[in-house]
């Protein structure tokens, strides 16, 4: 089956790897460890690729109410 046929028009290998490091991100991996699953040598290539969703970062906020309980 062609990708045209599943939806998938347009899409690229490039925009599978975005997807796959937000995922993991997203869902508890470190950066550094998607760094390593995706063979990047810098950082900040793989900071580009993972994107957080708008809860991780709530999540990431109130672990300054956890510290001051």
């Amino acid at each position: 089956m062609r990708h045209e046929q599943l939806g998938l028009d347009g899409m690229r290998i490039h925009d599978l790897r975005h997807s796959y490091a937000s995922t993991l991100v997203n869902n508890g991996a470190t950066l550094y460890e998607v760094q390593k699953l995706l063979g990047h040598a810098r950082s900040a290539t793989t900071e580009r690729y993972a994107h957080l969703a708008n809860h991780r970062l709530q999540q990431a906020a109130s672990l300054i109410d956890k510290a001051y309980e």
